[in-house]
């Protein structure tokens, strides 16, 4: 029990941790690594190989309830800053959390198709914020009064994809199609199955508790040893499912395109390692007890530890066999073409959990401003949160290819940031040899195109 009730409010109470929003990466297909967002998105490359474990990181945070200032603002009092946090949040305040490093990728062109095969490992977090526990661990009993906790989601995974891709073009090439199949290896899971707590005031100053929660939980524990575990029992364990991607990009013409996908459908099915942590009945509420006036952290695990294992009574249980779907998330893209180096595109993107959709909308420029450097810049309004000035680029050293993005570089000012991220990566990349008129059928598309905007403003005149 106490190893449950410590990792869940570890990661309630952390803002060092680090959902995925991919805004930059969604239509920079300079990287072969944009195949992660659309399995359809044509690739520049004609082969690829992602050098083993630093072809690809990113890590993402996402907090749309608060910033690290609002708690450790200097000159002010952390318990108070703690209660006026806790009355300023409401149901829609989420904290998500991804990282992901991509083990092996391998990319190639097969005639009108191209295939992409490859693993990641991915770290994904996902909770809402519990603003109603927050007024109980920070505010005190005495403004408890009658409180029902029963829509908190929590849910995390760790996991390895190992996928293989394909797309291929149709209609003269305008039109491209894109599956990828993902078999998953769980390694470790958690999530809240049942929320219903009650707190209610008797009238004489009494609290009483009625709960009925379960939390499902499987694969070794972060706070077990090891030492007894099979390695190829903890990497690869009985914990899997088959998992799929799609995606369509269409060429309205030289100046349009639109593209979608639809990420992670399926479910894993848990059988290693599973445990229940269940916490039902009526009981009296004495509350949490936590100080941090002294700025001193390190007996706070153990206190809140104490405190929420007296207040809700749980009990570890041997959990049975379980079933759960994967996050999903989709992408709608609308780009215009100025010229074959510059474009403009417009960005929606959606993840739904457990019933609720949260939206993503952006917009963003990808420059080629040569053969061996490539960027892109946009903006992102991501969860409600304003201000994501992203950007990035890719460099090609022979065949080696550096990248490097992010969805928000005003991150640098860490204490008031709620979302960011950062992807980095390096790549053998080899995209043939270049035709000797290619510049030249470039430079032709460019004139026609100005020559075309010179005609209708004339028409005008």
């Amino acid at each position: 029990m106490k190893k449950i009730s410590l990792f869940l409010v570890a990661l309630g109470l952390s803002t060092a941790l680090s959902a995925q929003s991919d805004m930059m990466l969604y239509n920079f297909n300079a990287i072969p690594q944009v195949h992660h967002t659309n399995p359809a998105y044509p690739q520049q490359t004609k082969w690829y190989i992602g050098l083993p474990a630093v072809s690809g990181f990113s890590t993402h945070y996402h907090n749309s309830g608060f910033a690290l200032i609002d708690i450790f603002e200097a000159g002010t009092d952390i318990n108070q800053n703690l209660a006026d946090l806790s009355a300023s949040l409401d149901g829609s305040s989420q904290l998500n959390l991804n990282n992901r490093v991509e083990l092996l990728g391998i990319g190639f062109k097969a005639g009108r198709g191209f295939v992409t095969l490859g693993a990641t490992q991915t770290v994904d977090f996902k909770m809402d914020l519990p603003y109603q526990l927050f007024q109980i661990m920070f505010s005190g009993n005495g403004s408890i009064t009658n409180l029902d906790l029963n829509t908190f989601d929590l849910e995390t995974i760790n996991r390895t994809d190992f996928y293989l891709g394909y797309q291929h073009k149709f209609l003269n090439e305008k039109l491209t199609l894109g599956v990828k199949g993902k078999y998953v290896f769980a390694q470790q899971h958690a999530y809240i199955e049942r929320m219903n707590l009650s707190l209610k005031n008797d009238g004489n100053y009494n609290i009483r508790a009625v709960s009925d929660i379960l939390v499902r939980t499987s694969g070794p524990s972060a706070f077990e040893s090891f030492e007894d575990q099979e390695i190829l029992d903890i990497a690869l364990p009985n914990n899997t499912g088959l998992v799929f991607d799609f995606g369509v990009h269409y060429k309205i013409n030289d100046r349009f395109d639109v593209s979608a996908s639809f990420l992670d459908f399926g479910s894993i099915t848990y059988t290693s390692f599973n445990r229940d942590y269940v916490s039902e009945g009526e009981f009296d509420f004495e509350g949490v007890e936590i100080d941090l006036s002294q700025d001193d952290f390190s007996n706070v695990g153990d206190a809140t530890l104490d405190s929420l294992e007296k207040a809700f009574n749980f009990r570890e249980e041997d959990g049975n066999t379980y079933s759960r779907d994967l996050m999903n998330r989709a992408f709608v893209s609308f780009n215009y073409n100025l010229s074959p180096k510059h474009s403009f595109g417009a960005l929606f993107h959606t993840r739904i959990w457990n019933g609720e959709m949260f939206n993503d909308y952006g917009i963003n420029y990808v420059g080629r401003w040569g053969r061996f450097f490539q960027f892109t810049a946009g903006y992102s309004m991501i969860n409600g949160t304003m201000h994501n000035i992203g950007a990035g680029f890719d460099m090609k050293m022979g065949p080696l290819q550096l990248y490097l993005m992010t969805d928000n570089v005003m991150a640098a000012d860490y204490a008031s940031v709620q979302t960011t991220n950062l992807r980095v990566g390096l790549n053998i990349c080899f995209y043939g040899s270049r035709s000797k008129n290619a510049e030249e059928q470039e430079q032709k598309v460019e004139e026609a195109q100005s020559a075309e905007e010179s005609a209708s403003i004339l028409y005008k005149f």
